[in-house]
């Protein structure tokens, strides 16, 4: 299949982009002058690069024309102002679909990674349902939702909406934060550490990816997670085992949060360098849990999370290691 890829020199993007070559598709990438490549550096002889941006719509026409169909994994997940959030993750979805729109009758899927946080906080008592109305508590899972929007009343082709809940993996700069505290031997523990969430890895995303693009794919929105929560000492726990680590928990009252990345925010926009750390981090780290209900993609998609966190962490401190993210493991 001809497949456009959008965000794939991205964390999710690429494992994206590695898993649609493996299977043997012909991938364009859209890529702006200015993206950073690394990650695929080994794929750029391997795919069609088109160079365009969300942010310019003229520019996406050439992209979209022969596509049989498109993967949207583009977005922010940190900026320095609330607008950019929905610049980019909304009015650039937005853009795609118009310019998909045009060839509506040759394209056969357009799938878009949003993001749990569309879906709002859950317990394991009242895991978030995807049938639910949406309860983004940020301004980034308002601007995803307003993605999906665009998405399901204005995309004229099949498509497939995706919501992972907290994805990790190698290559992923943001749980690098919570490795790099345990590895330096300080664990914080927010509200004592019981919150319980879920996380997916990235290649159970890919793979999900790759069962959105299947001719019978349903729209969803389809959770993406293992099935087994975790509470956050749980996942700090795992993160030490994986690094050889013994460190330090240390309680972090909910009341701490707020100046703390007040001032993270500050110094962001001081040297005008986003940071997933900012305030909005604060409505995340307080809500009840992030348990969602993945029993819709397991149904319609076929979809089961296959790596569990205990030896998906393992493999991103590795990872993290081998490419001088993190120093070299003790053991």
């Amino acid at each position: 299949m001809k497949v456009l890829l959008t965000g794939g020199n991205g964390f999710v993007g690429s494992h994206v982009l590695d898993e649609l070559l493996r299977r043997g598709h012909q991938v364009a990438l859209l890529l702006r002058q200015t993206s950073d490549t690394r990650f695929i550096a080994d794929a750029l002889e391997r795919v069609r690069v088109v160079e365009g941006d969300l942010q310019a719509p003229d520019s996406l026409a050439a992209a979209v024309r022969d596509a049989e169909a498109v993967v949207h994994c583009a977005g922010t997940t940190k900026a320095l102002r609330r607008r950019d959030y929905f610049r980019v993750n909304a009015r650039g979805t937005e853009s795609l679909v118009n310019a998909c729109n045009a060839h509506a009758r040759s394209l056969r899927r357009f799938v878009l990674v949003s993001s749990q946080a569309v879906s709002g906080p859950g317990t394991s008592t009242e895991p978030a349902r995807e049938d639910a109305a949406p309860r983004p508590v940020t301004v980034y899972g308002r601007s995803k939702m307003m993605a999906e929007e665009f998405v399901r009343k204005g995309c004229r082709a099949p498509f497939t909406i995706l919501r992972p809940a907290a994805v990790y993996g190698p290559r992923d700069a943001d749980f690098l934060v919570a490795f790099k505290a345990v590895a330096d031997g300080l664990a914080p523990l927010i509200k004592g550490g019981r919150q319980r969430l879920c996380s997916v890895h990235v290649a159970d995303v890919a793979d999900a990816v790759m069962r959105a693009l299947a001719d019978g794919a349903g729209p969803g929105p389809y959770h993406l997670a293992h099935p087994m929560p975790l509470t956050q000492r749980e996942m700090l726990e795992d993160m030490s085992a994986a690094l050889g680590r013994k460190p330090l928990y240390v309680p972090v009252p909910a009341l701490l949060l707020y100046p703390a990345l007040a001032v993270r925010g500050l110094l962001s926009r001081i040297m005008g360098r986003p940071s997933v750390m900012n305030l909005q981090k604060v409505r995340d780290y307080v809500a009840p849990g992030w348990v969602c209900s993945t029993a819709r993609a397991a149904q319609e998609l076929g979809f089961a999370a296959r790596i569990a966190f205990p030896e998906g962490a393992r493999q991103t401190a590795a990872w993290y290691v081998e490419h001088g993210w993190l120093k070299e493991v003790a053991r």
